[in-house]
């Protein structure tokens, strides 16, 4: 057990030169593919990093042309649906203007077939009961009023009737 302990010229200088030559194979063979590795290792981490981000404006973007679209489009439904109100609104109107003037024609129409009724049926029985007062008078008359009479009392009659 001594001589583990010891210290031993020769030793270190050949463990020295052993760990000097596994140091540089190790850096010519190793440490440089194990460096250019975590390069790229690096340059794959950021350029992901770099299309994430990229791809986060992206979506951000389109995010926004999606809600800018969204609002134009709720603004034109508002349009249409206010347009299809004043629409409505005008037709309305239209067709009330409408039936307004065509219950007044036909009340006008209405108004004038009954005067027209009314005067043939005033006419009518005027007829009627100048018919029957020349008959009754006739009956009555015959016997005490001459044909001359009779005639210049009809034209009385007749004139006073066209009077009223």
């Amino acid at each position: 057990m001594e001589n583990l302990l010891s210290f031993d010229t020769g030793l270190m200088i050949w463990t020295w030169l052993t760990f000097a030559i596994v140091l540089v194979v190790l850096g010519t063979k190793a440490w440089k593919p194990m460096i250019k590795a975590l390069e790229n290792r690096e340059n794959f981490i950021r350029e992901s990093l770099d299309e994430a981000e990229a791809a986060r404006l992206e979506a951000d973007k389109v995010a926004g042309e999606y809600e800018e679209m969204v609002a134009k489009a709720r603004q034109e439904a508002q349009q249409i649906v206010a347009s299809g109100k004043e629409t409505a609104e005008r037709m309305k109107a239209d067709i009330l203007n409408e039936a307004q003037e065509k219950s007044k024609a036909l009340l006008k129409q209405a108004e004038s077939q009954i005067a027209t009724e009314k005067d043939k049926a005033l006419s009518d029985i005027r007829s009627q009961i100048v018919d029957i007062s020349m008959i009754a008078a006739e009956k009555i008359i015959s016997r005490s009023i001459t044909p001359d009479d009779n005639e210049r009392l009809i034209d009385d009659a007749l004139k006073e009737y066209g009077k009223n």
